[in-house]
């Protein structure tokens, strides 16, 4: 094979791989791969938390 298909099927593997590596764990965290019937995960919000988003939204609002 010429050697500059080989350099172009390395750099695509190892790219394709790279995607791969990052999207996978955020999944597996999630349990979309697992037999969970809830997907996801849960976050929480404090009150203070919150009031910070809705002060957030009441700035753009004003303008």
């Amino acid at each position: 094979m010429d050697r500059t298909f080989i350099i172009a099927v390395l750099v695509v593997t190892l790219f394709a791989g790279f995607l791969i590596g990052y999207s996978v764990p955020p999944f597996i965290q999630a349990g979309v791969f697992s037999g969970r019937k809830e997907k996801g995960v849960e976050s929480q919000i404090d009150k203070g938390m919150e009031q910070h988003y809705k002060d957030l939204f009441k700035d753009e609002e004003e303008k």
